[in-house]
């Protein structure tokens, strides 16, 4: 009796993460127990599993493996894939590597975390970036996100995705303005059978130009939105709000729902040296940001949930088909919080800058102290990902953060709030990575998170989804 793994299967393992089975189609990693994985281990498509006595669970097992098509039987000997052998890396794991390919732009946008618009941060060169991917190939990333600067001004970009093709990796999400996606770019992506999701910047009408610098800019956004709809690629639309733009709301929904558009994320404008200079006036504190939401949430629901999905950063996140929740990152209220990590996202991904530089996130680019996290040119990724000032941050737990700062440990609502953000404390007033989060500070002795709440309930409450919706 033969079985071996299902040609979409593979192997792996990581530091502290030993024993997994991950799914090449989707790059979903599943955990497995040792009995699991040994059981697993005999499915090569050349071990005859009909001389060796299983007991029953076993037995159950390797039914529920091929219930789940993870193994098929073999009427003959077939070994499997090169790559789909167990391999180990000597590294934490990393899912998703967001990666900002360039700080170039073709746009000059007020408020951009690395001043884009003067290239600050340039761009590694081809021969650096295709080693950076073979690096990431090392270190068993199944995942790279795009970003910039605006991605598709980089001259080699097809050449570096070919290299994560090589290497098996997903292009989860691309980044981009719009201006230059057109239909040969997508028919680039579909040659290569890519279908990867667009995160297209529209910050409202009659101001997303005022914002991103460039006449036109809002055109090429619909447009590419547009494009992207009749194409069949998803595509989610990303507006920063400010005092100038915020009764652009309602029209900025309606327009993006007549170009394909189903899901909007909205952010207030984080205070980066460019908007503080270049706001004109509009920047909105974090507190000013919540207060102007809130009418909107309950608009939301009275003008019918208009859009399928609609993500208030920090605020809250509503759907056309669902209950809205809280949006925004905290813990349980007890001291259970002590053990966690201080950022969860941090654990799963990471961020390489355009000079490449290795960052636990995209905002902390603003930050003064960034030079202080390692370049992978310099230390390689597999050590920054397992031995490096990088790793400080990653490990770190909300306890060493109660040790290293008093004020977040003496405040009452330390185990809800569990110090909040780093990238915030690093970026914000007090430059500290291991200070308070002003902005969540504020936001729960402020009680935001029951007004929050409220708001989402009595609106839904009062204009509730046709009961057949419902029942769905």
């Amino acid at each position: 009796m033969l079985y071996r793994l299902n040609l979409n299967y593979a192997l792996r393992g990581w530091e502290k993460m030993a024993w997994t089975v991950v799914d090449q189609r989707r790059n979903q990693v599943k955990k497995l127990s040792s009995e699991e994985f040994q059981l697993l281990l005999l499915c090569d498509g050349e071990t005859d599993l009909g001389n060796i006595d299983f007991t029953n669970e076993m037995k159950r097992a390797l039914k529920k493996f091929e219930t789940d098509h993870l193994i098929e039987k073999c009427e003959y000997k077939k070994p499997l894939n090169f790559d789909q052998y167990y391999r180990y890396y000597d590294n934490r794991y990393v899912q998703t590597v967001f990666w900002s390919i360039t700080g170039k732009c073709n746009y000059r946008c007020r408020h951009c975390y690395m001043d884009a618009p003067d290239a600050a941060l340039g761009e590694v060169s081809t021969a650096e970036a295709l080693d950076f991917i073979d690096q990431m190939a090392e270190c068993g990333v199944l995942q790279v996100d795009i970003t910039g600067g605006e991605p598709f001004v980089r001259k080699d970009f097809w050449q570096l995705v070919d290299r994560m093709i090589y290497h098996k990796m997903t292009i989860g999400m691309v980044y981009t303005n719009g201006w230059l996606l057109a239909d040969k770019v997508l028919d680039e992506f579909e040659r290569r059978n890519l279908y990867p999701e667009f995160s297209i910047s529209f910050d409202g009408i009659g101001w997303h130009d005022w914002m991103r610098g460039i006449s036109g800019a809002e055109k090429a956004a619909l447009n590419a939105f547009e494009l992207c709809q009749r194409r069949g690629f998803e595509v989610v639309a990303s507006m920063c709000v400010h005092r100038g733009n915020l009764h652009t709301i309602p029209q900025t929904v309606e327009a993006l729902k007549t170009v394909g558009v189903s899901w909007l994320v909205i952010a207030n404008v984080d205070m980066t040296p460019l908007w503080c200079s270049h706001s004109e006036g509009n920047a909105m504190t974090r507190e000013e940001y919540i207060e102007a939401m809130l009418p909107y949430i309950r608009w939301y629901y009275e003008a019918g949930r208009p859009i399928e999905h609609m993500e208030m950063r920090g605020v809250a996140e509503m759907w056309n088909d669902q209950l809205g929740d809280i949006c925004t990152s905290h813990f349980d209220g007890t001291q259970d919080c002590l053990d966690c990590y201080l950022c969860g996202a941090a654990r799963w991904s990471c961020y390489i800058t355009p000079e490449g530089r290795l960052l636990p996130c995209m905002p902390m680019t603003a930050s003064p102290e960034q030079s202080k996290f390692p370049r992978v040119q310099d230390i390689g990724l597999q050590k920054g990902l397992s031995d490096s000032y990088y790793m400080q941050f990653v490990n770190g737990r909300v306890k060493d953060l109660f040790a290293a700062n008093q004020e977040c440990a003496g405040c009452s609502y330390r185990y809800k709030c569990g110090g909040g953000c780093r990238a915030a404390a690093l970026t914000g007033a007090d430059h500290d990575l291991m200070g308070c989060d002003r902005d969540m500070c504020m936001f729960w002795k402020n009680h935001y998170d029951e007004r929050i709440l409220q708001t989402i309930r009595e609106a839904e409450a009062k204009y509730p989804l046709p009961k057949c919706e419902v029942d769905t």
